[in-house]
Parts: structure tokens; C-alpha cells; sequence
């Protein structure tokens, strides 16, 4: 955890105790054995809950139990084993995207370009949230998100360049690069539903993991568009967005953004493709390994999870199902 101000440690301290007597740290059912809980009921988590409550020991319990409650409810983490991988993907290409990329702060980049969340795509996100052959969107967007929480940010709290010297704060928090250049009135009223939904997830589950949101090429008809969306947003993520126009973009980005790790479409070097799958960093490359010395490790598509091995070690697996069956496949260890 790093070091932690005597407040805000005693205040995790009290937390954690009260999480702790009433079963909510008990190992969440349906996680198997060996899998790691970061992102689940860790200290970060709890960590997170706190801050998005100002510190508040009472209320961060409150968010916590109706988070855990919410999640046992959807079964998400017996789910993020089972989701089919297609339908994992098909949910990437609805959401913001860790690029594989990282801020100079170490914060992952998520991408996002709004131009592909058409009518088309709405309309398909409309029909899966009651389909019963399959996990409904809200089961499939939280598992996605887990994602986030569950292999994403311990990864970058583990990079090889944060190694060195004192140790350094848990990554909890990631950028948010959207891309709203071609979106229009009509589209952005197709996407109030989708908007009131994620941003409910995130305020309720998923508390604290967004440092900033940049819109980024914001047209001149933007201040029009956020009057009536910004009621469909949670206040605390709405206060999170920095709106940009296109003459804006790049400068601001550039200062907390190496070149390379910048979308092509937003200035910078790298290609960023809608759906893509994670290009990791040269340091996040250098935090894993394989049973195969020099070989690269090429991260696969669906849901990545961290377990541990008989050696201590951890060890990252790609889970989720196949048209064959449930996979449990190792991909690199730390």
C-alpha cells in the first residue's frame, strides 16, 4: 500500500475491520483456487470505496455492502470465468479500452472513439440487456470492467519501472482518452441510456478508477450536447471530464502523455484501433515472462486474470470460454 497518511490509514484500519465482521472480506464465492483477489477485497479496493466517500469509514461500508450485494446479485465473478470470449470481446467494443499504454504518472490509458457507437451499435446493446441464453450487458460490462480491476492495475502497479527505490502507491486510478470528433445531436440522444448505465456501474462498483476523462475534439455544438447528457452522468464522474477542442488536444495530453502512448487520432504515435487489444509498454513487457525465454508475451483476447502458483509466483491466466470449453490457459508470470 505503500505509505499512507495516519488518517487515512486508520480510516482503512476501521474499515476493513467492519468489512471484515460482517463476511464481506470472506473469499468471494465462486473464485477459484489459486486466483488472486486484487480488485475484489483487497486493501486498493477498500482504499478506493474510501476515497469516493471523502474518508468516511460509515459511508464507504454503505457503497461497499451495496457493491458486493449488487455483484453477488450478477453473479460476476463465477461469470468472469464463464463469458463466453466472443461476447467479452463483442462488450470491448462497446466501452473505453486500456490501449496498453500508461501515463507518465504510471496510470493506464483507456481509449475510446464514440464515432463507433452508432445506432447500429446501441441498437445491439439494447437487445442484450435481457437476453436469457447469456449473461445480460450489465453481467458482460462488469466483467469487462473487472477486467480493469482484477489484471489491468496490479499490472501496472508491478511494472518494472516502478521497482526502484521507496515503494510506491498501488496504481488505482486510469486516464480516459474519448474521441468525439463525428458525434452529433442525434447520436448523443440515442446514448442516453447507455451513458445513465455505465456511469452508474462505474460510480457504484467501480469507485475511484478514473483519474480524468479527456473529450477530446470537442465540435463547437459540444456545450449543447453536455446540457442534456450531463444528467444522464454521475456528478463525480462528470467532474472528471476535461473538454478539449481539436487545437487543444495534443498540447494538454502531451503533458502528462509521452508521444507514443498518444492515439494517432488525438496527435501522438500510436495506432489505436477501435476494439484493439492491449500493446503493452516496453516496461510492462519487461514485469512479465514466459516458460520460453525472449519470447515476447502477446496478450490474448478475453477476460486475463491473476492467480498464484505453488511457487509464490504470480501467474497470469486467460480464462473464460471457448466454443471447446472452459479455458484456463498461462500466459506470462511476474
Amino acid at each position: 500500500m505503500g505509505s499512507l497518511a495516519p488518517d487515512t490509514a486508520a480510516a482503512l484500519a476501521s474499515l476493513k475491520a467492519t468489512c471484515a465482521e460482517r463476511g464481506l472480506l470472506d473469499r468471494p464465492q465462486g473464485l477459484q483456487e489459486g486466483d488472486a483477489v486484487d480488485g475484489l477485497t483487497d486493501d486498493s479496493t477498500l482504499l478506493r470505496f474510501l476515497q469516493a466517500r471523502k474518508m468516511d469509514p460509515t459511508g464507504a461500508l454503505e457503497q461497499f455492502e451495496s457493491a458486493s450485494r449488487f455483484r453477488a446479485e450478477k453473479n460476476i465473478v463465477p461469470i468472469y470465468d464463464s463469458i463466453s470470449i466472443d461476447d467479452y470481446e463483442d462488450t470491448r467494443r462497446l466501452y473505453p479500452h486500456w490501449t496498453g499504454r500508461r501515463d507518465r504518472h504510471g496510470l493506464p490509458i483507456l481509449f475510446l472513439d464514440i464515432a463507433h457507437l452508432d445506432h447500429a451499435a446501441m441498437k445491439h446493446w439494447r437487445s442484450t440487456r435481457s437476453v436469457k441464453a447469456a449473461p445480460e450487458m450489465s453481467q458482460r460490462a462488469c466483467a469487462y470492467f473487472d477486467s480493469l480491476t482484477r489484471f489491468v492495475l496490479p499490472l501496472c502497479t508491478a511494472a518494472a519501472d516502478r521497482s526502484g527505490g521507496a515503494i510506491a502507491s498501488p496504481v488505482t486510478k486510469s486516464i480516459y482518452l474519448v474521441d468525439i470528433a463525428k458525434i452529433s445531436l442525434k447520436q448523443a440522444w440515442d446514448l442516453r441510456d447507455f451513458a445513465r448505465e455505465i456511469s452508474w456501474i462505474l460510480a457504484t462498483c467501480y469507485p475511484e478508477t478514473i483519474e480524468s476523462i479527456y473529450v477530446c475534439n470537442a465540435p463547437s455544438y459540444f456545450a449543447t450536447i453536455w446540457g442534456f447528457m450531463k444528467k444522464f452522468v454521475d456528478p463525480v464522474t462528470a467532474a472528471k471530464l476535461v473538454i478539449l477542442t481539436e487545437s487543444q488536444v495534443y498540447p494538454t495530453l502531451e503533458t502528462t502523455i509521452d508521444r507514443e502512448n498518444i492515439p494517432v487520432q488525438l496527435g501522438g504515435a500510436l495506432t489505436a484501433e477501435h476494439g484493439m487489444l492491449p500493446d503493452l509498454d516496453q516496461d510492462l513487457r519487461a514485469s512479465l515472462s514466459r516458460s520460453s525465454s525472449g519470447t515476447n508475451v502477446v496478450l490474448p483476447s478475453g477476460p486475463l486474470k491473476w492467480t498464484e502458483n505453488e511457487q509464490g509466483q504470480r501467474v497470469l491466466v486467460a480464462t473464460g470460454c471457448t466454443a471447446a470449453g472452459p479455458r484456463q490457459e498461462s500466459v506470462a508470470v511476474l
